[in-house]
């Protein structure tokens, strides 16, 4: 049975997908964590109680101490939680040694593994889109990247554009496929009618302001286009508590029809059928690898507005719209451009078989099985 550690972040749905992946294949799995979670993901939940081909288990302790690792480690530099992988790592005998993500999990990997690498561990590591986009920018971490990378056997990311970034910090290993990290659609989903653009009414908005997500630039640019919205539900959703208050606030001055929901009120489910009957999505970052919300956009028949740092390019050409630049008036071209695409129903199909063949759920899968054989 070939055996994996698998470091990652144990609140996060991308590393529950990942690993749900393999649950019927004969793997060992001992999870590490990453972050500082106060609770485990329930797809991880499920895979460490449930019974499956796959074994997963937990790193002693790892599912109440990641809280108290990470707070212990910011004064120590990851030393703690390096010294701890590299003790699962000689105790385990993995064949595999896999950073899901790598400011937290990468980071990790590297202070366990940069002095003294077993030969017969082969190490992977998947960015998480803006892991080298973003973080590259800045010295301190872009040394950290190089570090890393230069013990790293296998890179995986969901862009091509990360590959070459990779190669240009001296990454000479092996590039496994490229593919989104969140897992691909279900035939379920995929065959579902697609509703014509004219019956949609809904415009939808990724919420997230700070750090990268820039959905206050979005809000201000509906400011412009108010002739245009009123006939429209504008959907706010995964909003922070900022972008509530910017949303409601808008409402009132403008008399839009504007709701907002906060990170997590609305379920996967909830979230595809929001984009099913969506005219448009909307979203706007500084950075990002594919953006998940972009491919359920393009799944169920809503026209994606992105910013380009969402590699917009590798899935669109022209059946939505890329944002150049993250300002207001730029933003207001760009939904208004899409407001005249939304009843040319060869977009959607387009759109929708473009998933089909590059994030099909068994397309996806065949892929992902191969990381670890």
């Amino acid at each position: 049975m070939r055996r994996v550690i698998a470091v990652g972040m144990f609140d996060s749905v991308h590393f529950g997908r990942w690993l749900d992946q393999f649950k019927d294949e004969p793997i060992e799995f001992l999870l590490f964590p990453s972050s500082p979670h106060r609770r485990l993901h329930p797809l991880l939940k499920d895979l460490t109680t449930g019974a499956f081909a796959a074994k997963f288990s937990l790193f002693m302790f790892s599912r109440f101490m990641g809280l108290p690792l990470w707070i212990v480690d910011q004064i120590a530099g990851n030393r703690v939680r390096g010294f701890l992988l590299r003790r699962a790592i000689e105790t385990f005998s993995p064949n595999y040694v896999h950073a899901l993500e790598m400011q937290n999990a990468g980071y990790i990997v590297l202070a366990a593994l940069e002095k003294q690498k077993p030969e017969d561990v082969k190490l992977i590591v998947t960015n998480y889109g803006s892991d080298i986009y973003w973080f590259s920018k800045f010295p301190k971490h872009r040394t950290k990247i190089v570090r890393l990378l230069s013990i790293t056997d296998y890179y995986a990311c969901e862009c091509q554009r990360d590959v070459q970034l990779a190669r240009e910090l001296d990454f000479t290993g092996i590039v496994m496929p490229v593919m989104p990290n969140a897992g691909g659609f279900s035939e379920e989903v995929l065959r579902q009618p697609l509703i014509p653009g004219a019956d949609r009414k809904i415009l939808a908005i990724k919420g997230y302001q700070g750090w990268v997500g820039r959905a206050h630039s979005a809000l201000a640019a509906l400011r412009l286009l108010r002739p245009l919205l009123e006939d429209f539900q504008i959907v706010v959703y995964s909003c922070n508590f900022s972008t509530v208050l910017v949303a409601r606030r808008l409402r009132r001055e403008t008399g839009l029809r504007i709701t907002a929901f906060r990170k997590g009120q609305l379920s996967h489910s909830q979230v595809l059928e929001l984009f099913s009957k969506s005219a448009i999505y909307v979203g706007i970052s500084e950075s990002d690898g594919i953006s998940t919300s972009l491919l359920e956009a393009m799944a169920m028949g809503a026209i994606p507005v992105q910013t380009s740092t969402a590699c917009s390019d590798e899935w669109f050409q022209n059946t939505g719209v890329t944002v150049k630049e993250i300002e207001v008036e730029s933003i207001s071209t760009a939904i208004t451009a899409a407001l005249k695409m939304v009843c040319e129903s060869s977009h959607q199909v387009v759109n929708r078989e473009t998933v089909r063949l590059k994030a099909s759920k068994s397309t996806l899968l065949t892929t992902a099985l191969s990381f670890y054989r």
